[in-house]
């Protein structure tokens, strides 16, 4: 919560995700691996790495189409989300996560625009011995991951370096990828309270094939099938992108501390989508800003309080896609979006076992686009938002092992500059609003005692109201192509529950559980009024159970099976997707011999071969709504590490 403090002292639901979570014996494909077990969280899409996964928390997020939206996507204290809203997963490198932190509900108070959750990704530190470590990966459908990993320590400077290449030929035809992947983190500390933390990443992605969405008699008759219209205009992207982050936190005597943050990021982007008319798209992004942000501590208060700045400048061409060649230009203009959001947070400890917080948060964002492409009209224009973002939260620390907690949060989201596609013709579709919440909280978690063994637990209930909706649709006359629109107003209320307990000696259970109640208030739409329809795309129910074994010698076993309620298709409530029932295994052991890890390991994706949907494309014109998950996916690998002792 921009701040360090413990969990339990946090007046809002939160959700930590380690290391082993993230990269032991998993095939570090997409972020859905690591989210798992995770109450509130949803993911669809993670095996069309065209589209990219889109991850829904309470909601927030579960209209993208492709990249992520509504959720505020931060990587080592860089954002991976731009001022306008859309981020992405592709530059995040699984391999040298430490950890994830993962804020279930509205935080722009704290995050600014599209923070209808958030998620934080740390890269880890190099340890105190230093090491080199090689991991190879393969396994059914063409896949192949090979990965090298260094880091130690060596006087004040700290260091981790990883790089990966993955070769994946995809499930379903016309769904493969190819890509190399570098992440570095330097940490150079002058003093006892001072450092300068520097990121550099870099991603090549020359190949991510879309192969589209299927009518239910398609995924039926063959589910590893493409569209016709995909391999007809060999749908897909290619991405190059280059980051580079510097952060510096200085501490002072009597709980003073500043934190700075610049950053630069290039994207070189291009796709192909199934038509012809604009169907190819490329842009040159230039991502920069930074950030300040100034911290004070007593024995009763803590106060912070900052200010972040970022600005987007994408130079976009669009031209006419002849069956995968590129045709003539039809689009050439200069987006460009700046975001500035000031901010500030309290803490003060009221009783002994009572604390309040407070923050507000002002954010800016502007629009520009300038028209180079003048032959069909000027569609030069600057829209601007604005909106001003509270919270307020309590923490009452009933007892030892219990912590109760509540809060009244906020989000403001904007339209991305994509989602600002005007189905009239060119320039901004300037009816479109920006999205607003307000989320109230209520909730406990802690820790217990059950026939002498150790119970943690998180519980908390939420009630959304949803103004002005941003909600995805597709026209007859334009197929495959997204427009937005805004519903009146929505309501989400859930209920969410995570239990974990050690059972025996090594031996360990988790249960994670997700009750969602999302629902149109008020919608009309051209094709009717939908007031009262439960929102497309999320499921009312859904739930995963974890069993995990740990032995002494090394051997380790885990059991994680999901089970996904039903869900709606489109807005209109017509089309049910039955629900599913997915069950992965992996197991290995690791072995010490001196200096040397050895660790094998395999795994089982989707071990019972459930026939299920891994998306659902909301709203999509002729009932193309689905795309077949994988069958049973068996993979194996090897991890070698040497250190330097």
């Amino acid at each position: 919560m921009r701040q360090d403090t413990s969990i339990d002292s946090i007046p809002a639901a939160i959700s930590l995700v380690t290391a082993e979570s993230i990269q032991r014996a998993t095939q570090q494909l997409t972020l859905d691996e690591a989210l798992r077990g995770v109450p509130g969280v949803f993911v669809l899409n993670p095996v069309n790495f065209a589209q990219d996964t889109r991850i829904a928390i309470r909601g927030f997020g579960a209209r993208a189409d492709f990249g992520i939206r509504g959720i505020q996507l931060i990587v080592d204290g860089i954002p991976a989300t731009m001022p306008d809203g859309q981020g992405g997963v592709d530059g995040i490198d699984f391999g040298s996560a430490a950890r994830m932190e993962i804020i279930r509900g509205p935080a722009s108070a704290l995050y600014g625009a599209s923070s209808g959750g958030v998620i934080r990704i740390e890269t880890e530190d190099g340890p105190a011995v230093p090491f080199l470590e090689s991991r190879l990966i393969a396994g059914d459908d063409g896949f192949f991951k090979g990965q090298v990993k260094y880091g130690g320590q060596e006087g004040p400077l700290n260091y981790l370096l990883h790089g990966s290449r993955l070769e994946y030929d995809g499930y379903r035809d016309h769904s493969g990828t190819r890509n190399w992947k570098f992440n570095s983190k330097l940490r150079y500390d002058f003093d006892a309270s001072s450092r300068l933390t520097a990121i550099v990443n870099l991603i090549d992605i020359p190949l991510q094939d879309d192969p589209g969405g299927l009518t239910m008699a398609e995924a039926l008759d063959n589910p590893r099938q493409a569209r016709d219209r995909n391999l007809l205009y060999n749908s897909g992207e290619e991405v190059r992108q280059q980051k580079i982050g510097l952060l510096y936190r200085k501490d002072w005597n009597h709980g003073q501390g500043l934190e700075l943050n610049g950053y630069h990021v290039h994207r070189d982007f291009s796709n192909r989508l199934p038509f012809e008319n604009g169907g190819q798209v490329s842009f040159s992004r230039d991502f920069s800003g930074g950030g300040i942000r100034y911290g004070f501590s007593s024995d009763r208060a803590t106060l912070s309080a900052g200010v972040d700045a970022g600005l987007q400048d994408d130079a976009r061409k669009n031209y006419d896609n002849l069956y995968g060649e590129r045709g003539p230009l039809v689009l050439d203009q200069r987006e460009r979006v700046f975001g500035l959001g000031v901010y500030g947070r309290l803490e003060y400890q009221l009783l002994p076992d009572l604390a309040i917080s407070a923050a507000l948060r002002h954010d800016r964002v502007e629009f520009r686009v300038d028209d180079h492409f003048v032959s069909d009209g000027n569609d030069s224009g600057d829209i601007d938002f604005s909106n001003t973002s509270p919270m307020a939260g309590v923490v009452w620390h009933v007892r030892p092992g219990l912590h109760l907690f509540a809060n009244i949060s906020t989000s403001f989201e904007t339209p991305t500059t994509t989602e600002f596609d005007n189905p009239e013709g060119g320039g901004f579709n300037e009816i479109l609003k920006p999205q607003t919440a307000t989320n109230v909280e209520v909730g406990m978690r802690g820790y217990t005692e059950f026939l002498s063994r150790s119970v943690r637990f998180d519980l908390a209930f939420f009630h959304i109201d949803i103004e002005d909706a941003l909600v995805p649709y597709e026209l007859s006359e334009f197929p495959d192509r997204e427009f937005f629109r805004n519903a009146g107003s929505s309501l989400h209320r859930g209920f969410e529950a995570a239990v974990s307990i050690d059972l025996l000696s090594g031996l360990s259970a988790s249960l994670s559980y997700t009750w969602s109640d999302f629902a149109y208030k008020s919608f009309e739409a051209p094709s009717g009024d939908f007031a009262g329809n439960r929102i497309p795309g999320i499921p009312e129910h859904f739930a995963d159970a974890m069993i995990r074994y740990d032995h002494a010698s090394g051997f380790y076993l885990q059991w994680d099976t999901r089970w996904v309620g039903d869900l709606y298709a489109d807005d209109a409530n017509s089309t049910t997707v039955d629900g599913s029932i997915v069950t992965d295994l992996r197991m290995g052991i690791d072995l010490e011999a001196g200096a040397w890890t050895i660790a094998p390991f395999i795994g089982f994706n989707n071990l019972f071969g459930e026939a299920y949907y891994a998306n659902i494309r909301i709203n999509a014109f002729g009932g193309r709504y689905y795309e077949p998950g994988p069958g049973r996916i068996i993979y194996g690998g090897l991890r070698v590490r040497y250190s330097f002792r």
